[in-house]
């Protein structure tokens, strides 16, 4: 089927028409193509509105040459893909940049999903996003790590999950509670060194390959500690 029907159908929605173009960044061109190809005529007010994260809405110029109002809206949010996914947008941000209509149609679509726009420009787009893949895919990667550490120690796959189940919640929950100095506990925020050789030693004995994983989170712990010292914490 040619790609530029659907297209073609959502432009004759009427005027004030938001496309949203949810498509990996690496298609965002290739759609904004197509629908250049597609918009003989541009409805009244019509936006288009892309979902990356990491790009800004001159990905869209090609479009808003055409007509259109461009912005961009990212969810601060994960969709892994379930039934439950649309009810994920409830209480959210949203990142939001573009032209003053586009932005505005950001906005409209960040209330109609009952979420907050937080405009985020394209030269801060990188390290906004580089902060939700930390705090998101970073998060899933320790929770692995974690899990593999106690396979090894004895447990069982599920077992392990379960058993981490209550100490990950509980540490998330405080961290962003109370702000992630104060909440950081265990051999780093208390400068036990001799702990912290026990685990290198013990994390060579089971997965070197994991090494740089451990001294990459040891000095984020310790950074943290030295804040909280400090009497600096945020």
């Amino acid at each position: 089927m040619d790609p530029r029907l659907p297209l073609a159908e959502l432009l004759r929605a009427g005027p004030g028409t938001i496309l949203v173009l949810a498509v990996r960044d690496d298609s965002l061109l290739d759609l904004a193509r197509l629908l250049c190809e597609a918009a003989a005529d541009v409805p009244p007010g019509a936006a288009a509105l892309h979902l990356s994260g990491a790009l800004g809405p001159g990905v869209l110029d090609s479009v808003r040459s055409r007509g259109f109002a461009t912005g961009c809206c990212h969810p601060l949010q994960t969709f892994p893909g379930t039934s439950s996914d649309s009810h994920r947008f409830e209480g959210i941000t949203f990142a939001v940049d573009g032209d003053a209509d586009g932005l505005a149609a950001a906005h409209r679509l960040c209330r109609l999903l009952g979420g907050k726009a937080v405009r985020v420009p394209a030269s801060a787009r990188g390290v906004y996003h580089l902060a939700a893949s930390l705090g998101a895919n970073g998060l899933t990667g320790l929770v692995g790590a974690s899990r593999d550490a106690l396979v090894a120690a004895g447990f069982g796959p599920s077992e392990a999950l379960a058993a981490l189940a209550p100490l990950l919640r509980s540490a998330l929950d405080e961290a962003l509670r109370l702000g992630p100095e104060a909440a950081l506990t265990g051999p780093a925020a208390r400068g036990d060194e001799s702990t912290l050789d026990r685990h290198r030693r013990a994390l060579l004995a089971w997965d070197a390959s994991r090494a740089a994983l451990l001294e990459a989170l040891l000095r984020e712990q310790k950074r943290l500690a030295a804040r909280s010292a400090a009497g600096a914490g945020c």
